[in-house]
């Protein structure tokens, strides 16, 4: 398939094949992305240490930085002296350079309503 690309002042410009200009798209789309990064989601009670797996939840994986919510600041604190254990078990699981350090985010649950 053609797609007729054409820049002001480049009149008689080749049509490009759009598969070449979407393949570039999504290629810089998915930079970044990484499929251990998932795996480490989805496998949280797998890898985690015990005290992690009950009191943290894992968002996912910037840079390499591992982005973990806890519902309060006590479980932060707690948390936070196991961080070399965590990164630890990830290095095992998935070799040095998916996380090399651990970001822990206070998120409070919301009180449920009784239904009166």
């Amino acid at each position: 398939m053609r797609a007729n690309y054409y820049r002001p002042g480049e009149p008689d410009r080749e049509p490009e094949e759009i598969t070449e200009l979407l393949g570039s798209i999504i290629s810089r789309v998915g930079t970044g992305a990484s499929v251990d990064a998932g795996t480490l989601v989805e496998e949280w009670t797998d890898i985690a240490p015990e005290r992690w797996r009950e009191r943290a939840h894992p968002v996912g994986v910037r840079g390499s930085v591992l982005l973990v919510e806890v519902r309060t600041g006590t479980d932060a604190t707690v948390l936070r002296h196991d961080v070399a254990e965590l990164l630890k078990r990830i290095t095992y699981r998935f070799g040095d350079g998916l996380v090399d350090d651990v970001r822990i985010r206070v998120v409070p649950q919301k009180p449920q309503r009784k239904n009166v």
